[in-house]
């Protein structure tokens, strides 16, 4: 991986760099805000960035917005930093950073962080790969990258609410939901939202319609009285 450290003092930075390179890394040394942007700007791709708050051309809030309005949230953060106060903690994770270590620098917890956000990270990305991949299951096939739903290999037209609901019941074959779960997970509405719970059952009644989630099929979707529902694929 390829890191770059923006820091003004040039003996930390060579010890930043000399540290990244004994953990297996390659890091490029950016003395001025300036001189960072235009890196990042420029062909080589970075993996993690390792960011001074205080520089003598900027400030650390006006880069840190810069790089996720440029390359998003996905690129991994930490400042190596004086500020130390509580206030401007709360202010570097809040606008975006994913981790930081104060001077002066201790050397192993910051290769320590350095690992541990880069295995999260890896982490993270194994399970979006997996989320994004189709789900098949006896005749009915879920493609969340497509959003495209087939029924014994026939396109089945779902709204996205159907679609997300069917999504969370495939991957959660024989779990019971109740209506609040399902309405804080496909709705994203707490408990004291004024929401009809019926909204939850047109839902489910229209999956089992236009899915044939029916025993004869090789599915069942109970309503369990009083507690919610639950999808199983039965066994033929």
């Amino acid at each position: 991986m390829r890191f770059a450290i923006l820091e003004d003092s040039r003996s930390q930075a060579l010890l930043l760099k000399a540290m990244t390179e004994e953990l297996g890394h390659e890091a490029e040394i950016f003395p001025t805000a300036q001189s960072f942007r235009e890196g990042l700007s420029g062909a080589l791709r970075f993996d993690l960035l390792l960011m001074d708050w205080i520089l003598p051309d900027g400030s650390g809030d006006e880069l840190l917005a810069w790089v996720r309005e440029r390359f998003g949230w996905a690129l991994p953060i930490i400042f190596v930093t004086a500020r130390v106060a509580e206030s401007d903690v709360a202010s570097m994770l809040r606008l975006g950073a994913d981790d930081y270590v104060c001077k002066p620098i201790r050397y192993l917890e910051l290769g320590a962080r350095i690992e541990a956000l880069i295995r999260r990270r890896a982490i993270a990305a194994e399970g979006e790969t997996a989320t994004a991949q189709k789900l098949e299951i006896g005749n009915i096939v879920l493609d969340p990258a497509a959003r495209a739903t087939s029924l014994n290999g026939q396109c089945v037209a779902l709204t996205n609410k159907e679609f997300d609901l069917a999504l969370l019941l495939f991957r959660n074959l024989g779990t019971l939901f109740n209506r609040q779960t399902l309405l804080e997970r496909i709705w994203d509405l707490s408990a004291d939202a004024a929401v009809d719970s019926r909204t939850v059952d047109t839902h489910v009644s229209r999956l089992r319609r236009k899915l044939n989630l029916e025993p004869a099929a090789g599915w069942q979707l109970s309503t369990v009285y009083g507690h919610g529902y639950r999808l199983e694929h039965l066994a033929r």
